[in-house]
This record gives C-alpha cells, sequence and structure tokens, in this order.
C-alpha cells in the first residue's frame, strides 16, 4: 500500500508538469500554482501539490500524499532555453525526489516543450502543446505527452510516463482556475488547481 501511495505521488513532484511528466516550461505567467484533490479507490489518497517559481529561470516543486502516513518530495527545475512560440521549444532540466524519499530515488530528466498554432475556422487561444523528456535514475529513459485545447476553457491531455498512459480532461473556467479530472496510473483523480501571483 505504501509502495502505491509513493509510485502515484513521483512524478508529481516535477516541474510545470502535463499531468505527470514535467514539461519544458516554467509556471508563467503565474509564479505559483496550487492543487489540491483526491485519488480515488483503495485506498483514498488526498494529495496537494505546489509549483514555485523564483525569478526566471527557476521553479521549485512539492508533493504530498496523505494525511496520515503521509509522502512529502520536493523537486526543482531550471530553464535552459525559454519558448519562443512559433520558433523554438522550451528547453528545462530538473531533479525529482531531491531527498531520494522514494523507492524509484532520485532522479534526473531534460524535458523538451513546443506550441504548435491550433488554426482553423475559429482560431483557438492556446496552442497544441507537444511535451517530451528524457531521463536517468529514478525517472523514467523516454516519456512524451500531448495537451490539446478542444475549445478557450477545455484541454485533453495525454501521455506516456515511460512505464503507462494517463489521461486528464480540465476545465479553466478562468485563467487562475483549473477544474481537473484524470486517470493516473489506473487510479480516478479530482483535483482545482489555482494559479497566482501573475506577472
Amino acid at each position: 500500500m505504501c509502495l502505491a501511495l509513493m509510485g502515484a505521488t513521483l512524478c508529481a513532484a516535477r516541474a510545470d508538469r502535463l499531468i505527470e511528466i514535467p514539461t519544458g516550461r516554467l509556471v508563467y505567467p503565474e509564479r505559483l500554482t496550487i492543487e489540491a484533490g483526491f485519488l480515488t479507490g483503495a485506498p483514498e489518497r488526498e494529495r496537494a501539490l505546489l509549483n514555485l517559481r523564483v525569478g526566471g529561470l527557476l521553479e521549485l516543486q512539492g508533493a504530498r500524499t496523505g494525511f496520515e502516513n503521509r509522502l512529502e518530495l520536493y523537486g526543482v527545475q531550471y530553464s535552459l532555453y525559454p519558448e519562443i512560440p512559433g520558433y523554438a521549444p522550451g528547453i528545462s532540466v530538473g531533479v525529482s525526489d531531491v531527498f531520494d524519499r522514494s523507492p524509484q530515488g532520485r532522479g534526473y530528466y531534460l524535458a523538451i516543450s513546443y506550441g504548435i498554432a491550433a488554426l482553423g475556422e475559429t482560431p483557438l487561444d492556446h496552442d497544441l502543446r507537444v511535451h517530451l523528456g528524457f531521463g536517468w535514475e529514478g525517472t523514467p529513459g523516454f516519456f512524451i505527452g500531448f495537451d490539446v485545447p478542444l475549445t478557450n476553457q477545455l484541454f485533453l491531455r495525454a501521455e506516456h510516463t515511460g512505464e503507462r498512459i494517463n489521461a486528464a480532461l480540465a476545465w479553466r473556467p478562468s485563467n487562475q482556475i483549473e477544474l481537473r479530472g484524470a486517470v493516473i496510473r489506473d487510479r480516478t483523480s479530482w483535483s482545482i488547481m489555482i494559479r497566482l501571483w501573475e506577472e
């Protein structure tokens, strides 16, 4: 049970993530995101995730699952090259599980993200985004994901974490609030994300 809890939280303590996998982008234009929710199933577990951008190139992450027998993981990410929309991908490097608390252990990764304009008869305000990366030690060797805007408020996300496929549907009623329903490691997750301190 404890191992399942740890595995479900491992990837969450990473960069501005898609569902679990890290991306090549930092939280922007906000400087702080807080996500709270729960994983259904047996046992049901509460989850809290935090991403804090410090300056323009550094991001700190934290994740906590469960109030009893809790697991806390921390990560850090550095932006090597911020994305230039339509021209060049964002590239970042990071460390997951900095304090080496999970069964997988500390991991290192390189993540790349690129946006493709969602054009058509009615262009959307958000790009279709592709994320991929490579990991070492406690991080999967290869991971890939897609963020597809269905409307300006509704997003479909899917990723391959190196072990399995996760999927999520996110509704953003405003720029600061996002409601998420996801299937993460074969468990359903419901959460709300709040974005703060926009520049």
